[in-house]
């Protein structure tokens, strides 16, 4: 089976899942105390997400000596790392 991926939209979702949760995307402002409220489990969630694809990456192989795959695979594994650490702020102010 052969799979092309857009690694353009993977990058924006990363971003923008980061954003987010950051409060650095426009939104109403009900919403943004919702994200406050919510961060922990947010961010648990992304941490279970970029686990599943840094496992589903885990499985590819380039098709040539393209670096893209393994470029992408370490930007997943900062994603799962940012988020990681952001719980363990949370855990450090409480």
């Amino acid at each position: 089976m052969k799979v092309e991926m857009d690694l353009e939209r993977i990058d924006e979702m990363l971003d923008m899942w980061k954003k987010s949760v950051d409060l650095q995307l426009p939104m109403m402002d009900d919403f943004k105390i919702r994200m406050m409220q919510n961060r922990r489990p947010i961010l648990e969630n992304l941490v279970q997400t970029g686990t599943g694809w840094t496992l589903m990456l885990s499985c590819m192989q380039p098709l040539d000596d393209d670096e893209d795959l393994a470029a992408l695979k370490q930007r997943v594994k900062q994603f799962v790392a940012w988020a990681a650490a952001e719980i363990d702020a949370l855990d450090a102010i409480r």
